[in-house]
């Protein structure tokens, strides 16, 4: 683990959701062509999943902008971007994201 807080925090929600025993692989922060580096990548044979952690004020354009292009680099069959309770979450981003099949999950991080 990276040691970021939220980020250990909310390994052991993926590990649930994606268990070891169903053949999950979990790679945190791996390294991707272009250089860049998301929190975790979760694969198994072919299914691959991107995922972001952002304990943040407010959830932003560019999150979601990034993640996307993080899902393309690796060609993941979904994006997930994990976020604090008290994260905003501003409606045109919220849009921006469904539209583009990214899930934004509200934890318990600060409740």
């Amino acid at each position: 683990m990276s040691g970021m807080p939220f980020e250990v925090y909310i390994y052991n929600t993926i590990r649930r959701n994606y268990p070891a025993q169903d053949g999950w692989i979990i790679d945190e922060q791996p390294t991707l062509i272009n250089g860049s580096r998301p929190d975790f990548i979760v694969s198994r044979r072919k299914s691959i999943v991107v995922i972001d952690a952002k304990d943040k004020a407010e959830l932003a354009m560019d999150d979601i902008y990034q993640i996307d292009r993080y899902g393309q680099q690796c060609k993941a069959r979904s994006a997930v971007i994990y976020v604090a309770n008290d994260t905003e979450i501003p409606e045109d981003v919220k849009s921006y994201a469904n539209e583009l099949g990214i899930r934004i999950i509200r934890t318990q991080w600060r409740a």
